[in-house]
């Protein structure tokens, strides 16, 4: 999964408040949320516990 395709799957699981389509969305979320670039990067990579903290982080439902 890509960083754009991670980004367009959380917005689609919870109305961040965001409007906007394809690359404006993305670009919106980035520039809203650019402390959690990180975050992000690593969760798609495949790292569990990022993805975890940003599911945290915007409010959706956390399997641990």
């Amino acid at each position: 999964m890509t960083e754009d395709e991670l980004i367009l799957s959380l917005c689609r699981e919870r109305d961040l408040g965001i409007k906007g389509a394809g690359k404006e969305l993305i670009q919106k979320f980035r520039q809203t949320y650019r402390d959690q670039a990180d975050l992000i990067t690593k969760a798609t990579l495949g790292d569990a516990k990022a993805l975890r903290r940003l599911r945290w982080i915007f409010g959706l439902k956390v399997i641990t």
